[in-house]
């Protein structure tokens, strides 16, 4: 028990991003970015097309905040990371002035 125990802690410490640095993880249909504590955005393929989504906003109805379509999975990815980017810094900026 006690060495099923400890493969089981090195599954959960090796899932466990550094610094609780948010990271994108990957499968054919469906991306996802988070930290330790949140799921902050994902990208969904959607045919041709992959729709990004920003998880810290909602949409004002019921669900996500849309950002776009894109056909390139960097480029959904990085529209989900640069609206998290900005509302850091929105959220920073109001709190120095």
């Amino acid at each position: 028990m006690t060495e099923q125990k400890s493969v089981m802690e090195q599954a959960v410490r090796m899932r466990r991003s550094p610094f609780n640095a948010a990271i994108w993880r990957d499968s054919p249909a469906i991306c996802a970015l988070a930290d330790d504590d949140r799921h902050l955005g994902h990208i969904v393929r959607a045919g041709n097309h992959w729709l990004a989504f920003d998880a810290t906003h909602f949409d004002g109805e019921d669900g996500f905040r849309l950002l776009g379509s894109w056909l390139s999975v960097a480029l959904a990815k990085g529209a989900v990371e640069l609206s998290i980017a900005n509302q850091w810094e929105r959220n920073s900026n109001s709190l120095t002035q």
